[in-house]
C-alpha cells in the first residue's frame, strides 16, 4: 500500500505524515513552491520540506506552481479570503497537480495535515467539500489527525488504513499537536503554522498594483518580497533594499531590462520594473537618493519623500 502526502515542512503534515507510516503504508512526499510562500519568515519552505523528508525517510517530489497558478490569483473561481489569497483554488490546483502524481506512483490515496475548522476559508466543512469534488478526489483524501470528525474514506471503507489509530482534532489551537511531537519523535519542522504572503495585507496591496499595471509573471512577484515597493507609475515601479541581504537578493534577481541601482561605497541597491521615460527615471533617482543619504550621512527626515508608502 502506498499513499501520496502533502508535506509543507510544518507541524501538520509532518506529524499526519507519521500517523500513517506507523500503520506500514509506504509515503511518497510532494511539496509545492511558489513565490509566495513563508512557512518559516524567510519564504525557505521547500528547504523545510526537505529537512523533514530526510528525517521522516520519505522521497520527496518539489513541484513548482506557475503561471496557471497566477492565472489563478488574477480571477479566482471562488473568490479571495480576506487579501489576495484564492485559498479554495490554489487547494483545488495543488490536490489535482497531487492527483496525477498519484496516478503517476500508482498511489491508492493522498494524505494531508489539514485541521477541521483550523483555517477558516479551505478548511470547514462546506469548503473541504468543493475542494475535493473540484480536483476529484473525493473519497480519497485522508486527514489523520481530523479524520474521526469526517464519514469514513474509502482508505478507512477499505481496511487500508486504521481508523481507530487516527485523531479526531479540530479548531486553530496547536497543543494536541505540540504534545505529539515527542511522543512520535518528529523533528525539523519548520513552524507550527505556516504561511502565505497573499494573506498579508501590505504584500497583497503591492502585488495587487503589480497585477493592475500587467507587470506581473513570477519574476515580478518573486522580487516584491525584498525591499521597499515604490510606485513610481503605472509602468514602472521601484523597490528598494532595506539590509544587506535584500541588497543581494535583489542584485541577483536583476534582468538586463532592469534599472539597477547600486552604491559605489555602501547603502541600498534599487530594483526598477517596467518601462520608464527620463523623467521616471529622475523620480526613482531622488528616491533612491533618499535612503542612500539615510544610509551615509544625516537625512533631513522633514523631507516628504513621494509616494514613500509601502504599496502606493
Amino acid at each position: 500500500m502506498k499513499a501520496i502526502a502533502l508535506l509543507s515542512g510544518g507541524l501538520d503534515s509532518t506529524l499526519a505524515i507519521k500517523l500513517i507510516q506507523e500503520q506500514g503504508i509506504e509515503v511518497l512526499a510532494v511539496n509545492f513552491t511558489s513565490p509566495f510562500c513563508c512557512c518559516d519568515g524567510k519564504g525557505s519552505c521547500p528547504k523545510s520540506s526537505v529537512v523533514v523528508a530526510e528525517n521522516l525517510g520519505v522521497p520527496l517530489k518539489l513541484i513548482g506552481l506557475g503561471d496557471e497558478y497566477l492565472e489563478i490569483i488574477r480571477a479566482p473561481k471562488h473568490g479571495y479570503g480576506k487579501n489576495l489569497n484564492p485559498c479554495l483554488d490554489c487547494r483545488i490546483l495543488i490536490l489535482s497537480k497531487a492527483h496525477e502524481y498519484m496516478k503517476e506512483t500508482g498511489a491508492s490515496f493522498l494524505v494531508t495535515g489539514e485541521v477541521l475548522q483550523q483555517r477558516p476559508m479551505s478548511q470547514n466543512r462546506r469548503a473541504i467539500g468543493v475542494i475535493e469534488r473540484e480536483s476529484g478526489l473525493a473519497g480519497l483524501i485522508l486527514r489523520p489527525l481530523s479524520a474521526k470528525l469526517f464519514d469514513p474514506t474509502i482508505p478507512e471503507k477499505e481496511g487500508w488504513v486504521d481508523r481507530e489509530r487516527l485523531l479526531d482534532i479540530s479548531g486553530r489551537s496547536r497543543r494536541r499537536q505540540l504534545a505529539m511531537t515527542k511522543e512520535l519523535g518528529v523533528s525539523g519542522y519548520s513552524c507550527p503554522a505556516g504561511g502565505c504572503l497573499l494573506t498579508d495585507s501590505i504584500f497583497a496591496r503591492k502585488l495587487r498594483d503589480l497585477m493592475e499595471s500587467e507587470l506581473m509573471d513570477l519574476w515580478s512577484a518573486g522580487v516584491l518580497r525584498h525591499g521597499r515597493y515604490h510606485r513610481i507609475s503605472d509602468g514602472f515601479k521601484l523597490i528598494v533594499g532595506r539590509n544587506h541581504q535584500e541588497n543581494e537578493r535583489l542584485l541577483g534577481l536583476a534582468r538586463p531590462e532592469c534599472v539597477l541601482l547600486e552604491p559605489v561605497d555602501k547603502g541600498p541597491t534599487a530594483l526598477g520594473v517596467g518601462v520608464a521615460d527620463d523623467d521616471l527615471l529622475a523620480m526613482a533617482g531622488r528616491i533612491y537618493a533618499y535612503y542612500f543619504r539615510k544610509t551615509n550621512g544625516p537625512a533631513d527626515h522633514r523631507q516628504k519623500l513621494p509616494q514613500e508608502k509601502e504599496g502606493r
